[in-house]
């Protein structure tokens, strides 16, 4: 399975300067389709339910991982009386990766682009729920 992954990357900037040679030309961010063909079985998903970020020199190391449910659930519950804090928890390395600051700037961007258009559309998916009862509601005592 040859899948082709086409990503719009809204923070790729292009010098308008370089591409002009004309030293008062500005700098313009734009958006360019982004193809990354596969490589092995890299077109897999891995699944992660646990994500940790730690900082390097020039670089940001993020650590996707895998928790059993059970064991996640257990977590939840910490902090409740009766409930034993675990000294250490195991857990599967899912994949590590290794971001320049500036790709994990971006990555971060993209990221809440996505989360806010997702709220967004959750309000909206609310509210059209919260006003058809209303609208019957309406009607109720004539």
């Amino acid at each position: 399975m040859n899948k082709e992954n086409t990503n719009t990357e809204p923070g790729v900037r292009a010098n308008a300067e370089a591409a002009e040679g004309s030293a008062s030309a500005a700098t313009q961010p734009v958006s360019v389709a982004i193809r990354l063909q596969p490589v092995e079985q890299s077109q897999l998903p891995v699944f992660s339910n646990i994500a940790t970020v730690q900082p390097g020199t020039g670089v940001v190391f993020i650590d996707f991982g895998f928790i059993e449910p059970q064991t996640l659930t257990h977590l939840a519950r910490l902090g409740q009386p009766g409930v034993e804090i675990p000294q250490a928890v195991s857990g599967t390395l899912a994949c590590r990766m290794a971001l320049s600051l500036e790709t994990a700037a971006n990555l971060a961007n993209q990221l809440n682009h996505l989360l806010r258009s997702a709220a967004a559309a959750q309000a909206r998916s609310a509210n059209a729920g919260a006003a058809a009862p209303h609208a019957t509601g309406e009607h109720a005592g004539e």
